[in-house]
């Protein structure tokens, strides 16, 4: 999470990026619980898929499945594993747009690229 708002690269936050963390941390929390539906303090996959349509993410059944089972127990996520899954989605989103220069939602990745890219996250 540092890393995501780590404006200067120090390897630390200062206390406006603190702040902007904050305020991402309790977006993502009013987030979580406007889509847990039965209150449960977990969402289960299609109160994910839900979220994630609402976040603008695109995703097919199969990715939210996927994301699903990488971050859930038992077909639930809690609010920290949500955390986990929204700076993936977010940091991996960021590198992929990066490289998708003309934003039509493809990219030609070399191996090495896609494997900086993926282990900088």
């Amino acid at each position: 999470m540092i890393s995501m708002l780590d404006r200067d690269m120090s390897g630390t936050l200062g206390f406006n990026e603190f702040k902007e963390l904050w305020a991402v941390v309790n977006g993502w929390k009013q987030h979580f619980i406007s889509f847990d539906n039965d209150r449960s303090g977990t969402v289960d996959r299609q109160e994910l898929e839900k979220a994630l349509m609402n976040m603008g993410f695109r995703l097919s059944p199969q990715a939210v499945t996927a994301i699903t089972r990488r971050y859930s127990t038992r077909g639930k996520i809690t609010f920290d594993d949500y955390i986990a899954c929204c700076v993936k989605l977010r940091a991996l989103t960021e590198c992929f747009r990066r490289r998708d220069t003309s934003q039509q939602g493809f990219v030609n990745f070399q191996y090495d690229d896609f494997i900086q890219c993926v282990m900088s996250v």
